[in-house]
């Protein structure tokens, strides 16, 4: 392969012709034909001796097409119909290095900074994890606290109600007991005389005279006499 020569550079526009006559449209001196030519947009080369007044292609019968002088100079991307095959590949060859490039030199730099960011990456997930599941025991201890709010709320209602209950009971036994205690004592200290039973003298009797000055005899503990008014 290395003795193969390289082959020269392809001019494509020494094979440019009419598609009718096959006049040339570069002569072998490399002169430019002095009839014009024609390139028509369904892609075909006519001489000026071959446009049909109809504006149909001579070559393909295509109605209503348009037609271009054609010249060594034409703008893209007719231009590049009549580039040379090598070149071309050349061109494209390159350009498909130069974006490869490109693309390649863009993956190592997103690649480098993978491997740079990949710990944090492992640590922030890690992280969100951790605070997904904190976040839902915060949850669960907002809830457990509103229940425990709700049962110490019921607990002081009824702790507020039996104390008032007690203090009421208290009370009652309290205003009770002072009567109760008021009333007795007030009898036992002052007693309640009862006198005796009255004497009834049987018919025919008179009653005694009782002298408001008689005296009574009576005997103390030793034995001696006292009178009594």
């Amino acid at each position: 392969m290395s003795n193969v020569s390289a082959a020269p550079d392809l001019d494509f526009w020494e094979f440019v012709n009419c598609g009718i006559c096959h006049l040339e449209f570069v002569k072998e001196n490399g002169t430019l034909s002095t009839v014009p030519f024609w390139l028509t947009e369904c892609g075909h080369v006519v001489c000026n001796s071959h446009i049909n007044p109809d504006h149909s292609c001579s070559e393909c019968g295509g109605q209503g097409v348009q037609l271009m002088p054609l010249a060594r100079e034409l703008e893209p991307p007719m231009s590049q119909w009549f580039a040379s095959a090598p070149t071309a590949f050349d061109a494209v060859g390159y350009a498909l290095r130069f974006q490869m490039n490109m693309m390649a030199n863009l993956l190592r730099y997103f690649r480098k900074k993978y491997i740079q960011y990949r710990p944090l990456y492992d640590r922030l997930k890690e992280e969100h994890a951790e605070t997904k599941r904190l976040k839902k025991l915060v949850d669960e201890l907002k809830l457990e606290n509103q229940q425990l709010r709700q049962h110490l709320h019921i607990n002081n209602g009824d702790e507020r109600t039996l104390h008032s209950n007690k203090r009421r009971r208290v009370d009652e036994d309290v205003s009770y007991a002072g009567h109760r205690t008021s009333s007795p004592r007030s009898t036992a200290s002052v007693p309640t005389p009862h006198g005796p039973d009255r004497l009834t003298l049987p018919p025919g009797h008179h009653p005694p005279h009782f002298n408001s000055r008689q005296s009574i005899q009576t005997y103390d503990s030793a034995g001696s006499q006292q009178s009594i008014a």
